[in-house]
């Protein structure tokens, strides 16, 4: 069957119709804004024709370019104003009439005259207005004009020229050496901290802050500035500022923390004086700390501890009831003047046979003269041992010990000890002595130390002895007086 002719035109256009569409226009852009006009650039899937409608307001105008010849479309818009907000949007429509129109666009238009200080506002739109309103201002001339400017100018700002302000609390983590600072405010602002140690401020000083660290340069709203170089363990006040790119600034009232004290690690472990039932374990902290040691049989399992309650950062402990031939274990716990504890690693020994002799050591000697009629001296003598002992002090007038004697000697002490003092009160004035000691353990060994000199005080002459003494410089004869 042939289908006529007329009826073949018809199916023609009805599917030629079913394929056509309606163009898509996509990447939108503008380029190129000067003070008096602007580029628009889009794209289109098929070719077509391109207008561009724009005014002041959303209702706009129109700029058209009228063939269908391009994808890729640009057209520029001459004669706008400087420093004006327009607003667009674009229609392409292709050979069949099929069109395609864009949502609204804005673009500005610049400054004629744009200075250093409008180039410095962030906001497009309000530059722009800023930049049109200094251009009308330069033709005014009527000073009520210019009052009641001042006059609308004054009250905006004291709306807006506000000093940003701190939301909440200033919130400070502190530790032993630095502490860091966290606040917030409504608008970007620097970010400073002011400080001083407690001892130092004054409430009344103009600034009593003698410590400041942050960042002036970079504006955020919220802020974060880690303070360092501080001291352990003290005292601080404290306020945080924020000031905007205007000057205008905000500050929390004077508010404290105070640092971290240093921990009081334990370093420096030696065990010394290892005996069959005792042993010294000696430590050393970085801040004064008092210490606990405590110290497990490995034979039985029992554990004991012991202790020193002064706080210093060389300690030295004296660890008793021993059994012989054992393994101990132990560890040592530090407590510095806050109430913080540090824990050392764990150290051992054995205890052995004691076959070491005290050491002695730190000898020192005193004497003092009491003037009347029978001159006496009191001689005071201290030494130390590295270990509980026994001593016994002997000494010669003179600095020779004749061959077969052992000198004098002052009475042995009762009772073991570290710290040793004997006082002697038969020393003559004016007179050379020697003197050493002979020191016992517990376990039995003995040491001698080394022999040491002192010079007793000289006697105070009276007044008749100088006259004496002067009459027999001068007469001979006086000296057979008597």
């Amino acid at each position: 069957m042939r289908i006529p002719t007329t009826y073949a035109l018809f199916l023609a256009l009805i599917s030629i119709a079913s394929v056509a569409h309606a163009t898509t226009i996509s990447d939108v852009a503008v380029s190129d804004t000067t003070a008096t006009s602007t580029t628009i650039t889009w794209k289109t899937d098929i070719k077509a024709d391109a207008t561009v409608n724009y005014g002041l307001t959303p209702d706009v105008g129109l700029a058209r370019y009228p063939l269908f010849d391009k994808s890729t479309h640009s057209l520029t818009i001459d004669d706008l104003e400087p420093a004006t907000t327009y607003y667009f949007r674009v229609t392409s429509s292709d050979a069949e009439g099929n069109r395609a129109t864009t949502a609204g666009y804005v673009f500005t238009t610049v400054s004629s005259n744009t200075t250093p200080e409008t180039a410095q506002i962030r906001d497009q739109t309000e530059r722009a207005i800023t930049e049109r309103i200094l251009e009308d201002l330069e033709k005014i001339t009527s000073p009520q004009a210019i009052t009641t400017i001042a006059e609308a100018v004054k009250e905006v700002a004291g709306d807006i020229l506000k000093p940003p302000t701190i939301l909440g609390a200033t919130r400070v983590i502190a530790y032993e050496d630095t502490a860091e600072f966290t606040w917030t405010t409504d608008r970007a602002s620097n970010s400073m901290i002011y400080l001083v140690p407690e001892g130092e401020y004054d409430e009344n000083a103009a600034d009593p802050y003698t410590i400041a660290q942050g960042d002036p340069n970079d504006f955020v709203t919220r802020h974060v500035i880690t303070v360092i170089g501080l001291e352990p363990s003290t005292t601080y006040h404290f306020k945080a500022v924020s000031e905007d790119e205007l000057g205008l600034a905000s500050e929390t009232l004077d508010d404290t923390f105070r640092t971290r004290s240093q921990l009081p690690s334990v370093g420096n472990i030696s065990v010394t004086r290892v005996q069959e039932t005792s042993a010294v374990v000696n430590w050393t902290t970085p801040v004064p700390a008092k210490g606990v040691v405590e110290f497990r049989n490995m034979r039985t399992n029992q554990v004991k501890s012991a202790g020193i309650p002064v706080f210093a950062t060389n300690q030295s402990l004296q660890l008793t009831g021993l059994e012989y031939g054992t393994r101990y274990t132990a560890m040592i716990t530090a407590t510095n003047e806050d109430g913080e504890n540090s824990e050392s690693t764990p150290f051992s020994f054995v205890t052995v046979r004691d076959v070491l002799a005290p050491a002695i050591s730190k000898v020192n000697n005193e004497s003092t003269l009491f003037p009347g009629e029978d001159t006496k001296i009191q001689t005071i003598l201290s030494w130390e041992t590295d270990e509980p002992s026994i001593c016994q002090v002997f000494y010669i007038q003179g600095l020779v010990l004749p061959d077969g004697e052992t000198g004098d000697a002052l009475q042995k002490e009762p009772n073991p000890t570290t710290a040793h003092t004997q006082v002697v009160v038969g020393f003559a004035p004016a007179t050379v002595y020697k003197f050493w000691m002979f020191c016992a353990d517990e376990a039995g060994n003995e040491s001698r130390s080394e022999d040491f000199v002192l010079i007793t005080p000289v006697k105070e002459k009276n007044i008749i002895d100088i006259i004496l003494e002067n009459f027999e410089g001068t007469f001979g004869w006086l000296k057979n007086i008597g």
